[in-house]
């Protein structure tokens, strides 16, 4: 676990960074990855930090690619192709609907 109620899983490999600085990550499995869940990568001191959030899912169901939307466009220069990453899954939280009768 990183942070309390999160967890950290391996997403893939950079595959590409485009001129507008989104990330293309070639994903390791058919794994549904949230919208909105930030992605991490380790920098040369082993520390992780935070890349950017996935923005969509691009590719065929066989071989999914995640998109990720770069939060600091400085950082773009120490992330080569073939960086692993990772990203942060929520604890899932207690159902918010309607309260049960009965």
């Amino acid at each position: 676990m990183s942070r309390r109620g999160f967890e950290r899983r391996y997403l893939g490999v950079v595959r590409s960074i485009t001129p507008m600085g989104l990330v293309v990550v070639s994903m390791s499995g058919k794994r549904p990855v949230p919208l909105g869940s930030k992605v991490y990568f380790r920098d040369d001191s082993g520390v992780y930090r935070e890349m950017g959030v996935v923005v969509d899912i691009i590719g065929n169901v066989e071989r999914p690619h995640a998109v990720v939307k770069v939060s600091d466009k400085s950082i773009l220069s120490g992330i080569p192709v073939g960086l692993e990453v990772s990203y942060e899954l929520r604890a899932p939280r207690g159902h918010r609907g309607a309260a049960r009768r009965g």
